[in-house]
This record gives C-alpha cells, structure tokens and sequence, in this order.
C-alpha cells in the first residue's frame, strides 16, 4: 500500500498519497477520461474541470493551484470548477479526499426562427379566456431563464425582472449581449406593448404576446455575447436559482441550451443539478437540442433527465390550424445516449417565432436578416424601428411550454413540478404517424392542461426503455462522436470500449443504478430508495410509456453558500442559426 501523508490544518483530514510522474492505477480512476483527452491536446496549458471530493474537501483545490487562480465553489455539490494544468489535476489526484476529477463540459445556445399569434393558436390559448376577460397570466410566478441575460425591452419592463445574477462577467444590472435570452424570454412573458392590437389602441393587426404575459423574471446569466459557457456555470445557476426560489417564487426554470450528453443521467453534472431542482418544488423546462438530422439518440443534457421536461419543436407552417403541424426535421430524437429514456416528452412550436429583439445584440448585428419590418405587423405605426426579430429551434419550444407551466401554476400554487408534467403529457395531442421518439406524448394543448385535475402521486420519470444498448446501437455511438466532434471539441470519447466501462465508477458493463457508487455516498441529499408502480385509475391511451415512482425522502433545508466564476475566454462556437427555417 502507498504511504500516506496527513495534511494538517483542515476539519476533516485530507490523505495525500505518495507523488508520481504519471496517472497511477488508482489515481487514474478519479481521472475521467475526458479529462486526459483534453490534457492530451492542451499540454500544460490549464484546462476547465470540475473537482468532486468528500464533503468539506472543497479548499484541496487551493493547495495545489498558485495564488490568484480563482474556483467557483459548487457547494451542493461538494464540487470545485477551476482552470487547472496537468500537473495541478495529477496532484489532486494524489489527494485521498478527492473522488473525481471531469472536465467541465462546454454548453451552449441553440437556435434556428412563428409568430406569436400562430404560437398561442397552436397550442390551444384560443380557447382559453384573454388576459383581459380575466384569463390565466402568470402573474406572481417567478420563471428563471439560464441564457445569455435579459434586458429591459418595450415588452418587458423594468419592474418585470424581479431577479438577477451573473455568473460570466458579473454585472449586477440586468443585461443581455447576447440577445438570445431575451429572446427566450420574450416567448414566456413579453407582453406585447410594441404591437399592441388596433382595438386596444394601438397599430399592430397581429401582436406578438407571450404565453404568460403577466409573470415575473428572474434572468441568471451562464452564456457569453456568443453563445457560450460551461457546465459549472449552469450548476451555479441552478443552485442559485433553488437558493433564492423562495424570494423571488421561481416555480419554474428555462433552459433553451444544451451540451454533449457524457454520461448517464445518474452522473451528468447537468442532469444532476437539474433534478435537484425538481425535487426543490422547481419544475423544469429543458430544449430537446437540434440534432434531429443525426437521429437516434440525440437529445442533449440536461434534457437527458428523466425528471424534466424535454421538450421538442414543431413547424406550425405558419397556419391558423393545427392539422398541418410537423415535427421539425431539426428537433432532436430519443431515446438518448447511455440510459435510453424515452424523450423528448411533448413538442410545441418552435420553427420561425417571433419575440423581442434586443438592439446592438450579438444576434440583432450578426443576422439582421431576421429582424420583422414594423410593415408586416403595423403598417400605419410610424415608428419603423423594428422592435421584433424571428428565430427557430427547440430553444423557442422550449420556452412556450415553460410559459404554460407558469400559467397552470398561477391558476393552481399547489401544483408541483410532477403534477405539470403529468398534465401537460397526459392531454398532449399526438401527431398521426410520428414516432414517440420524435413527439413524446404529442403537441403541447395549453388548453387541456390548464382544465385536467390529474395529480401525481409520485415522481413522474421519463420511460426507462433499455440500457444503453438495447435501441441504441455501438454504431450510434460512434456516429455521435463523429457528428459531434467539431461542435464540441474535446469533449468526445472513445467508444470502441465498452460504453460503461468508460465512467470508471460503474463496474458493471450495462447496469443502471439510479444515484448509485461513489456519486450516491457523497451527494448528501440523494439517500433514499426507489419503487416503480404502474398507475391502474388512468387510461394512458397517450400517456401509457411514462412509468411513476414514488419518493420517500424529505429534502434538508439547502444552504447557500457564495459561488466564485472563473472569467474564461474562448470563442470557438457560435449560435447555430437556421435563418430560414424549415
């Protein structure tokens, strides 16, 4: 056995086993093999990671990293993100209280281009009464968009955005220089001020409206101007979004973004903090990503959750009816990657919508082609400034039926994340001729939803369909490497091993346990059992693949902590922008 050396000075003592000049055998196995990929083509330059280690561990980071270098704490976690090189993770691999050592992933915006009118017409809010006459608005119900920022705009006024964080360049007003999140936003709650109907005195003959006019923003910021970030941001925001629901009522969360799903569900940093969030009382929206034209297995994390709302996008053709609906050639297809669960779980639109343009924006210069002209909605408005640009992909689906939500739980505070879900799928429409795997339970019906009273007993989980293999082939995995590989760079594996035999802390090639090994012991709040049931007092003619388990744990109050963001510099991707639409 190696020598071991105690390090002194540290509340619960930290064994540091004896240096060498390479990965040992055992330090190898806290060193994911994303890791040494990037290590591989970085050299000694510093690479992002996220550190795991034992609860109250979290300063091993600081002993072997110079004075300066800055570390975002992920407290819930008991996890550290921080730019280390090669020598610095070989260090900390040395250290007994360090359990793993991954790369932090990076996540970015997707986006393709609806209008409001034919949005809300699809999804049923013709046949539910106007904010005007009464109608549901989502007032009260704080929505938290994880995007490139939101900024103030015509349809969305300053005392909307009740909440703000940034986790990028920290600024402590609300800002987007981006444009994407507001645009996101803008498709939850714009109210439609800039095209205000001529009955209600304005110009415009068609008003371009959000889904929950009326409910508050909390705006936290993880993408740069370009589209950008890492996953330890969005942990961080998650974490920052549970730390403060109760200030600001967030009941719901927003996530038009996504990222090379590199793991199991059970082992995602992403899907990780997510469900955390859904088990806090948050029900959460997730883009199914635009990689439909890959097939099979390509929906992005944290959409990967079985706890979540994945939703994908539908082309509305520009209609006023919904018989001529599809689902977009670009909207990803499940089941996905490593655990087979059934997604996405609806679709609602998302090709060619319109919402609120942000002026000087990464997007409003970058594609002025987009912008709508004030003709097309207002011709007899004399200010021609365009105040509305258009844009497509599951990134705006995702966000209509993140409105919805906030509309059913301002109707109904006592709904919780699984009662939404089970709603929303139970009275989806489903399109002739498409494949679960492609429409979930079908087109979201806002109407339908907001009038069942079904409730969950339980945790309403995404069908568990295989093990990783038995839809999915290797061949499948291989083409996602190959299909993601100049998307997302040194994230990618190699997939001529066995699949599990990669994640070094599950042994067993092909089985799943749900927070299962070294993950399960050091995430505090993960320590329960689960039970499967089958409902029998439901008819699931459209809902009959969504499997329930029941939840006997209680959650411990979370304690927050203040988290610290590495500035960061890259500007390799971009937004993926289909102009055109399909």
């Amino acid at each position: 056995m190696r020598a071991k050396y105690l390090i002194l000075g540290v509340a619960l003592l930290c064994l540091l086993v004896a240096p060498g000049t390479a990965f040992a055998a055992d330090d190898g196995d806290k060193v994911d093999a994303s890791v040494t990929t990037v290590l591989e083509a970085a050299g000694e330059s510093p690479v992002p990671v996220i550190v795991y280690t034992q609860t109250g561990e979290e300063g091993v980071v600081d002993r072997v990293t110079p004075d300066g270098v800055e570390t975002t704490v992920l407290d819930g976690f008991d996890a550290v993100a921080a730019y280390l090189t090669g020598s610095e993770i070989r260090a900390l691999a040395r250290y007994g209280c360090v359990d793993l050592i991954v790369a932090d992933n990076p996540v970015f915006g997707f986006d393709y281009v609806s209008s409001l009118d034919i949005t809300n017409l699809a999804i049923g809010l013709d046949r539910v009464a106007a904010p005007a006459a009464g109608g549901p608005t989502g007032a009260g119900v704080g929505v938290a968009v994880l995007d490139s920022g939101v900024t103030t705009t015509s349809d969305l006024g300053a005392g909307r955005i009740v909440g703000w964080k940034d986790f990028v360049n920290r600024r402590t007003t609300p800002y987007d220089d981006a444009g994407h999140g507001t645009f996101v936003t803008g498709l939850i709650a714009g109210d439609g001020t800039a095209s205000l109907p001529l009955d209600a005195g304005g110009y415009a003959e068609v008003q371009f409206r959000g889904v929950a006019p009326a409910a508050d923003v909390v705006g936290i910021k993880v993408l740069d101007e370009t589209g950008q970030g890492r996953a330890s941001a969005v942990m961080a925001g998650v974490l920052w979004a549970i730390a403060h629901k109760d200030r600001y009522n967030i009941r719901v969360l927003n996530l038009s973004i996504g990222s090379n799903p590199v793991a199991p569900a059970d082992f995602d940093p992403m899907t990780r903090v997510v469900e955390y969030a859904w088990l806090n009382g948050i029900t959460v929206v997730c883009a199914a990503g635009n990689e439909g034209e890959f097939g099979a297995g390509g929906i992005l994390s944290p959409g990967t959750s079985p706890y979540v709302i994945t939703v994908g996008a539908t082309d509305t053709r520009q209609t006023r009816t919904t018989s001529d609906d599809v689902v977009t050639y670009y909207s990803s297809v499940g089941p996905t990657l490593w655990d087979e669960y059934a997604k996405p779980d609806l679709v609602a639109p998302g090709n060619r919508l319109v919402s609120m343009r942000v002026r000087g924006s990464y997007i409003d210069v970058g594609f002025p082609q987009n912008l709508i002209p004030v003709d097309d909605y207002a011709p007899d408005d004399p200010d021609k400034d365009p105040d509305y640009l258009m844009l497509s992909g599951t990134s705006t689906s995702a966000p209509v039926c993140a409105g919805v939500a906030a509309l059913m739980i301002g109707e109904d505070d006592t709904l919780s994340p699984d009662d939404v879900k089970v709603r929303m799928m139970t009275t989806a429409d489903p399109l002739d001729g498409v494949s679960r795997f492609k429409q979930g339970a079908g087109r979201l019906d806002a109407a339908a939803a907001l009038a069942s009273t079904l409730r969950s007993p339980g945790s309403a989980l995404s069908e568990d369909v295989g093990d990783g293999t038995t839809i999915l082939s290797d061949e499948d995995y291989a083409a996602w490497e190959q299909a993601t590989w100049a998307k997302y760079g040194w994230t990618r594996y190699r997939w001529n091993k066995p699949h599990w035999n990669k994640f070094r802390w599950t042994r067993s090639y092909g089985v799943k346990s749900r927070w299962g090994s070294v993950l399960a012991n050091k995430f505090r709040w993960t320590k329960f059992r689960w039970t499967k049931f089958r409902w029998t007092s439901v008819a699931w003619s459209k809902f009959r693949w969504t499997k329930f388990r029941w939840t006997k744990f209680r959650w411990t109050e979370y304690e927050w902590a203040k988290f610290r963001w590495t500035e960061y510099e890259w500007a390799k991707f971009r937004w993926t922008i289909l102009l055109e639409g399909q």
